[in-house]
């Protein structure tokens, strides 16, 4: 950890693909351009169940465990391994809300003494919920009580943090968000915006194929679409472990031929900028979630669901897209074929939707965060 600047130690659980992962590690390397030491700990090798991110070769990665095993063997391991590494850093950062990441992160660095931040990007009650089993529930709560600092990828997700009891000084909110140029230049490297070719309005919706991001909702929104005569179809981007059940249910509802599940794609940015609409149906989000932004950044109209947290901030109260209620496929569909109808007013709507996107940029969030990192290890 060659350098002048704070030695931040960040913290992951696994490598498995998702926009939490994607903000912790770029953060973690911006931190680095920005003059920090990073080292970035990843708890777990784990046998690929799914896409797997791979983090940028200039940040120095390391292991918890040097192979793949079961995670109560490793353990013992992974924890001398978190505190070994957290005994040379200046600061502790878990990138995520929930997961061994953070509790492991938390333990050491109170035997270390050196101060610990997470970072949120999930609505809290509900992350929680999703992905904690109930023994470790109260635990969580204690350890979030308990940080020097957290930092909320959203205002939305403020409340949260502090009804768990952590103090209002440590709590900061921080707009992270993508890269928009990078967004932008993806586009043109693709060949430009991937239109459809089957004369169909196509409609876009991206994210883990997981209960948060509501696709069944989208798929029965779809089926009442087709059923008032909307001549679309509906490109569905990502991957998980609902895969089989979307799939059925859209057979169930009769729209099967309408539905390319398209698995994970690398040149998402492009399928964005050609989509006559983007949707996002989610039950609840951090930031809004990336692919709202990046469909933002390319200009793409856009319907959402005005879930916690993100969405109606991001889209300005509506202004920058049409909002609905979250888990109404009847409000869904509405908003779909008001925009068959009379594309005109979320186009226009679209049309700020780049500016927007760079209050999101990422480097802003990166010179924030790193400033509150900074005043921790004073």
């Amino acid at each position: 950890m060659g350098g002048r600047g704070p030695r931040v130690l960040v913290l992951e659980g696994a490598l498995r693909d998702n926009g939490g992962l994607r903000v912790s590690a770029d953060l973690a390397r911006r931190w680095q351009d920005l003059g920090a030491r990073v080292r970035f700990l990843v708890l777990e090798d784990v046998v690929p169940d799914g896409p797997m991110y791979e983090p940028d070769p200039r940040l120095d990665v390391r292991w918890g465990s040097d192979r793949v095993r079961r995670f109560r063997s490793a353990a013992p391991r992974i924890l001398a391994t978190t505190l070994r590494h957290v005994r040379r850093a200046d600061v502790v950062v878990s990138g995520s809300e929930v997961g061994y990441g953070l509790l492991f992160g938390w333990v050491a660095a109170r035997i270390a003494r050196k101060p610990f931040v997470v970072l949120v990007q999930s609505s809290l009650p509900r992350a929680v919920a999703a992905w904690t089993p109930a023994r470790l529930r109260p635990l969580l709560t204690q350890v979030h009580r308990r940080v020097d600092a957290a930092v909320c990828v959203s205002p939305g997700l403020v409340p949260d943090v502090l009804e768990v009891g952590l103090e209002a000084s440590r709590v900061h909110a921080v707009d992270v968000g993508i890269d928009v140029a990078a967004t932008q230049a993806a586009v043109q490297a693709a060949g430009g915006p991937r239109r459809s070719t089957s004369g169909r309005t196509r409609l876009v919706a991206a994210g883990r194929l997981v209960e948060q991001k509501g696709f069944d909702v989208l798929l029965d929104a779809l089926a009442r679409v087709v059923t008032a005569g909307g001549d679309v179809e509906l490109v569905l981007v990502g991957a998980g472990e609902l895969d089989t059940d979307l799939r059925d249910r859209a057979d169930l509802l009769g729209v099967a031929d309408r539905v390319e599940f398209a698995g994970h794609r690398e040149d998402l940015p492009s399928l964005l900028a050609g989509a006559d609409l983007f949707v996002l149906s989610s039950r609840y989000e951090g930031n809004g979630s990336l692919v709202l932004l990046e469909a933002l950044a390319v200009g793409a109209p856009v319907v959402a669901t005005d879930c916690p947290t993100g969405p109606r901030y991001v889209l300005r109260e509506g202004r920058l897209g049409d909002l609905v209620p979250v888990e109404d496929s009847a409000a869904l569909a509405d908003a779909v074929l008001g925009f068959l109808a009379d594309p005109g007013p979320l186009r226009r709507k679209a049309a700020g939707g780049p500016q927007r996107a760079l209050d999101f940029d990422q480097r802003r969030a990166a010179a924030v965060s790193a400033r509150i990192l900074a005043d921790l290890t004073r």
